[in-house]
């Protein structure tokens, strides 16, 4: 009975992305997807743990950023605000990745919780392949208009 089960779930791609819980079939990633999938979540791990020395990585050269408050950032402005600013989590609840040629796409739903309070989010992350591997070109954050931060 239980390998039934497993089986009929397996089929029907019930289960968990890399990111978070989904509700549809779950397909396959891709060696390139994949790739990006483990730059994304080397991104949440270095602003959790304030890794400047990963985002120094992680980032493309000409990054640019803008925040659920609005604040848009280059990548040496980006990298000083996490010296400094830090959060208590951050969960990526639901993501998708779009990859065509070099680019890759990544949008998707998270919470962070900082100092003050909890933001519930949408963004989307959008990644270039390098020589050195795949990099964080640009990224915008809003508040998931849906669901109230507190």
């Amino acid at each position: 009975m239980n390998k039934t089960v497993l089986l009929v779930a397996l089929l029907f791609g019930v289960g968990a992305t890399a990111n978070g819980q989904t509700t549809g079939p779950v397909r396959a990633l891709s060696p390139a997807e994949r790739a990006v999938m483990s730059v994304e979540e080397q991104y949440r791990l270095a602003q959790l743990n304030n890794d400047t020395q990963a985002l120094k990585r992680i980032l493309a050269d000409k990054f640019y950023e803008t925040n659920q408050n609005g604040n848009s950032r280059n990548k040496a402005q980006t990298i000083e605000l996490w010296t400094a600013f830090h959060i208590s989590a951050r969960t990526t609840e639901q993501s998708d990745i779009r990859l065509t040629g070099s680019t890759a796409l990544v949008t998707g739903s998270e919470t962070e919780q900082n100092g003050t309070g909890v933001d519930r989010m949408l963004f989307m992350r959008t990644y270039v392949r390098t020589g050195n591997g795949w990099r964080l070109l640009g990224a915008v954050h809003f508040r998931n208009p849906k669901l109230a931060s507190r």
